[in-house]
């Protein structure tokens, strides 16, 4: 068997499998190279197409953030605030984050939007821990209760997980990274989850699937417009329209990308027509070069998934099914 990609730093191709005896067979090839973790799912039908070491668990880095915009988003439909509300960066950010590439500083205003944003779109954890201050001490301003804003904002998060059938995750920190005493750790499968339940929100799409965008700082000595870049390489690429893209020392290169074909109308017997929609998330985990397997990934997963759909979309195990996986 032979690889095809565009990029040519790929390892040697393995068989996936879902290490579930003969009842399955083997998925599909999958270009990895040997310390990573993936998992590519259809999301609408939830059929893992394909997998390898998909529930080893490990360092995720920066992906943790997809759980921190995903409650933040939560939060604000159901407190219904919305994101133009203004957060303070608190005095601990800087010193408790791993990076701070926008040199946010505490006492700088900015709206849960441009934080979103920030968290999003850049690796810049003082975003994140903002984002997790406020929320958090809003929360338990709801509920009446005292405690640690950071704290109850991570149970938010590992609350999230649960509820998506993340259980083999915990989160530490609302940025990902590697500096608490309880180490942080999730799956590849755990991330497709967490990733498929990020895009089944419109919303998230704004926070994700832009190059570029200025926010806005608000500072005692003035406003200030800073440029974010987007560190997903393979926004635009093969359709691909997000989600994260990520790299610790600890978790090595991470990236969930997702990416949209257009519908196909199927007719039926009776004259009526069925529309049928086309998108795939891809996780990888622990990579050298995440982007370029996740890239070759998307490509056999959408050969997987059409000749799936040609054999007339056969479940022959619900251990086929991500939410079964």
């Amino acid at each position: 068997m032979q690889c095809s990609s565009r990029f040519s730093s790929l390892s040697k191709c393995v068989f996936a499998t879902l290490s579930l005896g003969a009842a399955l067979a083997v998925l599909a090839p999958v270009s990895a190279s040997a310390q990573a973790a993936v998992l590519a799912a259809d999301s609408f039908n939830r059929k893992v197409h394909v997998a390898s070491q998909a529930n080893d668990k490990r360092p995720v880095g920066g992906l943790a953030k997809i759980a921190t915009a995903m409650v933040t988003l939560d939060w604000a439909e159901a407190s219904k605030a919305g994101v133009n509300i203004l957060a303070t960066v608190p005095a601990y950010a800087p010193q408790v984050a791993g990076s701070n590439s926008l040199g946010l500083q505490p006492g700088d205003r900015l709206t849960l939007r441009d934080l979103l944003y920030a968290t999003m779109m850049s690796a810049d954890d003082v975003a994140a821990i903002t984002l997790g201050d406020f929320v958090g001490r809003d929360h338990l301003q709801r509920l009446q209760r005292a405690g640690d804003p950071l704290t109850e904002f991570v149970r938010q998060m590992n609350q999230l997980a649960v509820r998506e059938g993340a259980m083999n995750t915990r989160f530490t920190n609302p940025h990902g990274f590697e500096n608490t005493r309880a180490m942080p750790y999730s799956t590849a499968a755990d991330m497709t989850r967490l990733g498929l339940y990020a895009i089944s929100r419109p919303a998230l799409r704004f926070y994700t699937n832009q190059r570029s965008r200025d926010i806005t700082v608000y500072r005692t000595s003035g406003q200030v417009s800073l440029p974010l870049n987007n560190t997903n390489a393979l926004l635009g690429v093969s359709n691909i329209d997000g989600i994260k893209y990520t790299a610790t020392q600890r978790s090595g290169s991470c990236i969930v990308v997702t990416a949209e074909r257009p519908a196909s109308v199927a007719k039926q017997a009776d004259g009526s027509s069925l529309i049928y929609r086309h998108r795939m998330v891809v996780t990888v985990i622990g990579s050298a070069d995440a982007a370029a397997e996740a890239h070759a990934l998307l490509q056999q997963s959408w050969a997987a998934y059409d000749r799936w759909l040609a054999a007339g979309r056969p479940i022959t195990d619900k251990r086929q099914l991500l939410n079964h996986f």
